[in-house]
């Protein structure tokens, strides 16, 4: 799978030098051609009538209904169909379908082909309208203000979500049984939309009452009569809900006044996005008798498609869902956390039965971090050669507490070293970033404003929390932190975890982090598990990243540092962190190259490593240890005795709050023993 995604990059790229001259000149029959079958046929016959470009047919249709019909089922804002023609107070593309093509109502609503057709036909009368002449409708670059349009977004920002992903499809392929569309580098003319960001994109000026409560989500608020300001009740429950529709239809619907209906957050499923539409603190109208006391997350999809449920998707939504849970004091179980035919008084039937709640909830309990990810952060804050451990109680307070390694046991009465720092929905991490020997914090504040705030350690308190960068690692990128150019200072890192994939680095120059600049444009998509570790033992910190599929894809790419930029990815490994497993990142045998190890973190407990020869992962994985961390408790690495090899910790939290450690021999890991009996509470975050 990495093989083959590297291989498309290098194609694009060499496609893109050598159709220069006509980039956006894609004609109609871009892609290869269909199989046979009547949905392809479909397609081709509509695209034909009404001069549309085939792809863009498929990509629009893909993008709004996955290609299914859905029994002829409405979606929640009454659309029917793959090409969603939609019939409400305030949209009516299924109307002016059947104008167009004078196909009765009935058909268009519940024939596959005829509601193709009358896609198609609406398609090219908004490119009438827009004015595309015969020669502009052959260029598929120059359909987007006519896909804006189609989307029938109440604003252009919100059309621009729509549009957006209709050629990010066109650019990735699409692969739906005998519909294919081939990957196309098409750059959109964006005419009067390249004037607006899309909604709740990330900016440096944007008011403090557009950023959301949850860091990493976007802010675009939905229509005031779709919900109520304030609440009645306390909050106890967090409801998961279906979109029976797409994501930017959703967000589109949320701000129309003809809804009636909201949610607080709505997830996407290609790459996990979040959107927040409502404020925590006000009633939103998704779960009749249950808006007074419960948080709505809307997921894009339908309940009888579970290729809608991505593991972006799941991922994302379950640490949006641990944030609230934290933030509320309710228990990461299914006493709290409910789907939305479950709620007394409704007659949904979502999530439905293709919604995996055992998965769901593993990963609600399976974060430790405030960071999406987290494979290795060094916590050395005395400065003694012995990695400490540090919780941020987040919530009200935003404490941070230290209990500091004897190289036998954590000191027993964990300290105050802050008492602000880290705030809840933040990425929080350390490094030493001033290059003095001591382990300093960081928080990213994702979100639109993007800061990025340091506290330098004393190597006996936090110093008070000083911004170092405005504006790095917005929205849901995923943030790091690791010596990139070997000059002993941390930089940070950002993961765009996006389809463009790109990482780029703010070196440090001891007191601030300078420019972002892009190191790398392809590395770490949607679903997979970015990391920064010396892998190569050069002094410069890597990027590396666990593919975590099934056994078959379950790779470990990684992509070596030069001082100004990653090199190109290379496989060091090809089966390692399967699934769910929690890979993590650390020097285990102390020779000056970081290693791989992974916990299972389920019924077996066990912990497997691969350690590097500097030009891969040792062949065969191996067991380290066969007993340590289950399921929901936290697992990390560091050098807690300080010979100079990573050992392993696991935060049991639950009602126990111990933790254990097992220190690394150099070829396997000793048994588990409890260096303290009362740290990292549940709710915060502990390193």
């Amino acid at each position: 799978m990495r093989l083959t995604r590297l291989s498309w990059r290098a194609c694009a790229l060499l496609m893109a030098v050598a159709l220069a001259s006509q980039m956006t000149a894609a004609p109609a029959a871009a892609s290869q051609p269909a199989a046979p079958g009547p949905l392809a046929s479909a397609f081709d016959r509509a695209a034909g009538e009404y001069d549309v470009p085939r792809d863009l047919l498929v990509a629009v249709a893909y993008g709004e209904s996955r290609l299914e019909e859905h029994g002829g089922l409405p979606s929640q804002a009454n659309g029917y169909g793959v090409m969603h023609l939609v019939s409400n107070p305030t949209q009516h593309s299924l109307e002016r379908a059947a104008t167009l093509t004078g196909e009765p109502v009935d058909r268009l609503r519940s024939i596959t082909s005829a509601n193709v057709r009358g896609g198609a036909a609406v398609l090219r009368d908004l490119a009438d309208s827009e004015g595309l002449t015969a020669g502009a409708r052959d260029r598929l670059s120059a359909w987007y203000p006519v896909v804006a349009r189609y989307s029938a977004a109440v604003n252009d920002a919100t059309a621009r979500l729509y549009a957006d992903h209709v050629y990010d499809l066109l650019r990735t392929g699409i692969v739906a049984g005998p519909v294919r569309v081939a990957p196309y580098p098409v750059r959109p003319e964006l005419g009067r939309y390249a004037r607006v960001a899309p909604a709740g994109a990330p900016g440096p000026n944007v008011a403090a009452a557009a950023v959301p409560e949850y860091g990493p989500a976007r802010w675009v608020p939905a229509y005031g009569g779709n919900y109520q300001v304030g609440r009645s009740s306390r909050i106890t429950t967090v409801v998961v809900h279906v979109t029976q529709g797409s994501y930017a239809g959703t967000v589109s619907w949320f701000q129309n006044p003809s809804a009636g209906v909201s949610a607080h957050y709505v997830v996407k499923s290609s790459n996990g996005e979040i959107t927040q539409m409502v404020r925590e603190g006000d009633t939103a109208y998704h779960a009749r008798s249950a808006n007074p006391y419960s948080v709505g997350i809307e997921h894009e999809g339908f309940v009888d498609n579970p290729a809608w449920f991505t593991d972006a998707m799941y991922r994302s939504s379950a640490a949006l869902t641990r944030y609230l849970c934290d933030r509320y004091g309710l228990p990461k179980n299914r006493n709290a956390i409910k789907g939305h035919n479950e709620l007394p008084g409704n007659d949904h039937t979502d999530p439905g039965p293709n919604w995996n709640w055992n998965y769901y909830i593993s990963l609600v309990n399976a974060g430790g971090s405030g960071g999406r990810y987290l494979a290795g952060s060094p916590t050395d804050f005395t400065g003694d050669g012995r990695d400490d451990v540090v919780t941020f109680t987040q919530g009200s307070l935003n404490d941070v507490y230290v209990a500091t390694s004897t190289g036998s046991a954590f000191a027993g009465t964990s300290v105050k070293w802050n008492d602000f720092f880290g705030l809840s929905g933040e990425t929080l991490l350390t490094g030493d970033v001033n290059g003095d020997g001591k382990d300093d914090v960081i928080a990213f504040t994702h979100g639109t404003l993007a800061d990025v705030y340091v506290a330098l350690s004393t190597g006996t308190s936090f110093g008070g929390g000083l911004k170092w960068h405005d504006w790095f690692a917005p929205g849901a990128e995923v943030a790091a932190v690791g010596d990139v150019n070997g000059d002993g200072r941390d930089d940070i890192i950002a993961f765009t975890y996006d389809t463009n994939a790109d990482v780029y680095v703010a070196l440090s120059t001891g007191t601030g982090f300078g420019p972002g600049v892009k190191w790398h444009e392809y590395f770490s998509i949607p679903g997979e598990f970015p990391a920064i570790g010396d892998v190569d033992g050069d002094g410069r910190d890597d990027i590396i990243t666990f593919t975590q599929g099934p056994a078959a894809a379950s790779d470990v790419i990684i992509a070596l540092s030069t001082g100004g930029s990653f090199g190109a990815p290379q496989k060091w490994h090809d089966l390692f962190a399967v699934g769910t497993e929690q890979p993590r990142v650390g020097d285990i045998n102390g020779d000056g190259r970081d290693d791989i190890v992974t916990f299972t973190c389920n019924a077996d407990a066990d912990v497997y490593a691969a350690v590097s020869t500097g030009t891969s992962f040792a062949g065969t994985t191996v067991k380290w240890n066969d007993f340590f961390c289950l399921a929901g408790e936290f697992p990390y690495l560091g050098d807690f005795d300080g010979d100079g090899r990573d050992d392993i910790i696991v935060f049991t939290r639950g009602s126990t709050n111990d933790v254990h450690v097992a220190l690394s021999t150099g070829t396997s890991f000793l048994g588990a023993t409890k260096w303290h009996d009362y740290f990292g509470l549940n709710g915060e975050t502990t390193l």
